[in-house]
């Protein structure tokens, strides 16, 4: 009795009242010392009056040094234990701005209840577009397309409405975009792509804008983006060799309709042999040779025929003539090998310089791997003579590495790869 005396003393002479006659302490961090005697006093316990609910303890007039108003400060520096979505009445928007808290709202809204959810809604809708721009905001948002009811989404996407062109050139707006595409309805997706007509190529270009674009191609009726294939023509070619553009002629040839892409085809064919040496270009191309129609894969090929030994030495277009290697038809990639294979024998031929090259050789490799049997031993045979001198290049090591392989696995009558003595068959 003489410790509660002294505490009700305490309370009456240092504490402050929270306008309804009950004191709490002046003191930072007092609330949650006392909280944590709870287990041992019912004085302490959550129901006791000497403690209301935390809405009527803190206020969001009142503002810490910081500038961060008490209750986040608080949360902050971990005072307050076994916070819940409903102690934060009136302070939802500011803690969604904080890093933390905006990584607390967040968790919890996974698995709350629609009570608890619309009460959150309920605050950040108002500032609702002030979050989509913010670095911590903009996940809170995202948090409600993805977990909030159909009417929830549809008054954020009615927010976004008017604003989707600023939304997607911004850092973080472009992330609510793409979140929102993935969510909302077909009738609400199109309100929406209909605002980037007449900037499909400002968007494409930007850092943040060319990510709406290509979230717009993978989640949209092909129907409703044809002013993005509007937009590109006479521009592939451009777009291609850009380090954004080439993300978004990928996601066109892998989403849209045959119609869409056969226009964005044609004029890759008009620059194949600049694409494929390009350092973004040489991706399209690759893109069309593993996904695209054998036709514009026989296209491809035949413009890399005659250049094997040039392209293979070409650091981006080297890549390209894997691809061919592997996904070209079995009379293309014949006549691909043969090309390397079949010139005059000696120090300079093809298939020597391209197994000596930092980027030929791995073209080699990829013949080794895809040729049919009877024209690997063609490769082999031709190989042989030049063991002695691959030894000596780090490149060459890799073919020989590769033979080596080839021979324990297949167990070949070609005999031993360290040949014969003078290096000759």
């Amino acid at each position: 009795m003489l410790e509660l005396s002294r505490f009700r003393y305490f309370l009456t002479t240092r504490g402050l009242t929270n306008g309804s006659g009950r004191y709490i302490s002046a003191a930072p961090g007092a609330e949650a010392k006392y909280r944590s005697a709870a287990s041992t006093s019912s004085l302490f316990s959550s129901s006791s009056q000497l403690f209301p609910p935390s809405r009527l303890r803190y206020s969001r007039s009142d503002i810490m040094p910081s500038g961060r108003s008490r209750l986040l400060e608080d949360f902050r520096n971990n005072r307050f234990p076994n916070l819940q979505l409903r102690d934060l009445v009136g302070h939802i928007v500011e803690f969604s701005r904080d890093q933390h808290g905006s990584r607390f709202i967040q968790q919890k809204l996974e698995r709350a209840t629609p009570a608890e959810r619309q009460m959150v809604f309920s605050e950040i809708l108002q500032a609702a577009y002030q979050l989509m721009t913010d670095v911590f905001g903009n996940y809170v948002i995202q948090k409600f397309f993805e977990f909030g009811s159909i009417d929830q989404k549809l008054a954020l996407a009615t927010r976004i409405r008017g604003h989707v062109l600023p939304l997607a050139l911004q850092m973080y707006g472009c992330r609510v975009i793409q979140k929102a595409l993935e969510s909302i309805s077909p009738d609400q997706q199109n309100e929406m792509v209909k605002e980037l007509d007449g900037h499909v190529l400002k968007c494409v270009k930007d850092q943040n804008g060319n990510h709406v674009v290509q979230k717009c191609i993978e989640c949209v009726q092909p129907q409703s983006l044809q002013f993005i294939i509007d937009a590109f023509k006479g521009q592939v070619f451009v777009l291609s060799t850009h380090p954004y553009g080439c993300r978004v002629i990928q996601r066109i040839l892998e989403h849209c309709t045959a119609e869409q892409t056969l226009p964005i085809l044609e004029e890759l064919h008009q620059h194949t042999e600049q694409l494929v040496q390009d350092q973004y270009g040489n991706y399209v191309i690759q893109h069309v040779l593993e996904h695209g129609r054998p036709e514009d894969k026989s296209k491809i090929v035949s413009e890399i025929r005659g250049k094997v030994l040039t392209l293979s030495q070409h650091k981006f277009a080297s890549n390209v003539v894997e691809k061919c290697v592997t996904h070209a038809s079995r009379a293309e990639r014949a006549l691909l090998i043969d090309e390397v294979c079949c010139q005059n024998d000696g120090p300079h031929s093809a298939l020597y310089t391209m197994m000596k090259d930092q980027y030929a050789n791995y073209v080699v490799q990829k013949m080794i791997d895809m040729a049919e049997p009877a024209q690997r031993k063609i490769i082999m045979h031709k190989i042989r003579p030049h063991i002695t001198t691959l030894r000596k290049y780090t490149y060459g090591k890799h073919i020989l590495a590769k033979l080596e392989k080839y021979y324990l696995k297949n167990s070949t009558d070609l005999g031993p790869v360290g040949g014969p003595p003078n290096g000759m068959l």
